[in-house]
């Protein structure tokens, strides 16, 4: 006998199956195993990079409990992802915010804080927000909460590529390793790993594609692009890192 939650579980499925063959847009997933590493300054500035390369880019929030794109995008949309995860609005409705990057713009998706709405986010929900931004974007870029959660995992293994971010040290790395074996036993494939704050030279990492230095100014986003700050080290590496995403993904 076929129960309703079956049904449930094999509709679940099929929206998965639908989105990996979804044409368009590639997903890339952000993960880290600790907070603190600048996950988010990562994702804002990849993406800047992308859409400086002629690509539409769409960074979305993914950090349901405590989101902080739009601290940097300047602004909170009325709808946001989170509304439309909670059931609080149509997907048509989802808000995004332009933020211009030189001559060109990238879209921020932020979060509304499922503790000011008091909802509870529905996660069956999340292929065919994916689908609906992969039809739409040449690469959509999802910035996770830290650590191992339902709210982290799940969007991992609905992505094309995933590089997790850590930071120079110790403490990161082992956490970075971690993360990584988990994610592996699970079927997600790393496509690489993602230094950042980069000083002392301690990486014991495989497959790092790139290796940010620790500079102040990458917290300047996106006056840092606009204003062509003497193009910092930091920028020039976010630039080498685009140019392997596309190859990568």
């Amino acid at each position: 006998m076929i129960t309703h939650d079956k049904i449930k579980k094999i509709k679940e499925i099929i929206k998965v199956y639908e989105l990996f063959r979804t044409p368009g847009g590639k997903i890339i997933s952000l993960p880290s195993g600790k907070g603190g590493v600048g996950k988010t300054i990562v994702t804002l500035h990849l993406g800047a990079a992308l859409a400086n390369r002629g690509f539409s880019v769409a960074a979305l929030d993914f950090n349901f409990a405590l989101p902080n794109l739009h601290s940097y995008a300047g602004d909170m949309p009325g709808f946001t992802l989170t509304h439309y995860l909670c059931g609080l609005c149509e997907l048509e409705k989802v808000e995004y915010v332009r933020v211009r990057v030189d001559k060109h713009q990238l879209h921020v998706y932020p979060s509304r804080s499922i503790v000011d709405l008091e909802r509870k986010v529905e996660l069956e929900k999340l292929p065919e927000l994916l689908k609906h931004m992969k039809s739409r974007y040449d690469y959509v870029l999802i910035d996770l909460p830290p650590g191992v959660s339902k709210y982290s995992i799940y969007p991992v293994k609905l992505s094309d590529c995933v590089f997790i971010v850590t930071a120079d040290e110790r403490a990161s790395y082992l956490d970075a390793t971690k993360l990584s074996k988990m994610l592996e036993t699970m079927g997600v494939t790393i496509s690489g790993y993602i230094v950042n704050k980069y000083e002392k030279k301690m990486s014991v990492l495989k497959n790092v594609i790139c290796e940010i230095p620790l500079d102040s100014r990458i917290k300047r986003f996106p006056d840092v692009w606009n204003k062509k700050l003497f193009k910092p080290g930091f920028l020039k590496k976010f630039v080498e890192l685009s140019e392997k995403m596309v190859q990568i993904c």
